[in-house]
């Protein structure tokens, strides 16, 4: 079976019309087919799509960012925090790590800081509106290393 390579324009949207997050205009999102990149729920409609023309994409908090984890937040002491100042809504990545979870301060009390691990958007049913602006077979190094090269891609030095 041959993967693809799709590239797309968004608008995000929240349950009351609120828009979330939009892609640059001049910088469309460009993924491999299966390899995790965007959510499920977005990813399978995209495949289907036709070119250039915009849709309306409802995904559901369990093939969006799943459902939030009570388990997820947790109070520490500040002194284990590498950052020295800290505010409610600062977020920062737990680790060296790229794939380390990036947490969300949710209460500062003292010297105790509460911290939020769950996606910021999890729970929540997401609107996309969407349009495939372009779409591919994978090159053989696309599929080998797991995403796709180039423009909106991931660039090798």
């Amino acid at each position: 079976m041959s993967s693809q390579v799709i590239s797309f324009s968004y608008m995000l949207r929240d349950r009351h019309g609120e828009i979330l997050d939009t892609s640059p205009e001049d910088a469309p999102v460009t993924f491999l087919v299966g390899s995790g990149a965007i959510i499920e729920g977005l990813e399978s409609p995209l495949v289907g799509m036709p070119l250039h023309e915009k849709q309306e994409v409802i995904v559901e908090a369990k093939r969006a960012y799943g459902f939030r984890d009570e388990k997820m937040i947790q109070t520490i002491e500040r002194k284990l925090l590498p950052v020295d100042e800290l505010k409610v809504g600062d977020q920062f990545q737990t680790g060296e790590d790229h794939h380390a979870p990036i947490v969300r301060v949710i209460a500062v009390e003292d010297d105790m800081v509460t911290l939020d691990a769950n996606h910021p958007l999890a729970g929540q049913d997401l609107f996309f509106e969407a349009e495939v602006l372009s779409r591919r077979e994978a090159t053989s190094s696309e599929i080998e290393h797991g995403h796709a090269h180039g423009p909106g891609g991931h660039h090798h030095e």
